[in-house]
């Protein structure tokens, strides 16, 4: 994994990498090239969505580590939930 930094030379960046930032990445104020940048992969999210009321969802974004915790919880409760409903065996 590279880690990267900026050099000002004539008005170019260049990544420690020895690469020159992209322009449009610059101009965003980001520091990396972007090979560096995928390479430099940050933790993934996950999300569910929250029905508070049947009319409005929300979406719960959480941190792989809170999902995996707490992903028992998240099961489909009630008579009109459509998982619940259909994998039920038909018979």
């Amino acid at each position: 994994m590279a880690s990267c930094y900026l050099h000002h030379c004539r008005g170019t960046m260049i990544c420690r990498c020895g690469s020159i930032v992209e322009v449009e990445r610059a101009e965003l104020g980001l520091k990396t090239c972007l090979r560096c940048a995928k390479l430099i992969s940050p933790k993934k999210v996950r999300g569910r969505m929250v029905y508070a009321h049947k009319t409005g969802a929300t979406i719960e974004v959480l941190s792989a580590e809170s999902y995996e915790e707490n992903k028992k919880y998240f099961v489909p409760q009630g008579t009109f939930s459509s998982v619940k409903n259909f994998s039920k065996p038909t018979g």
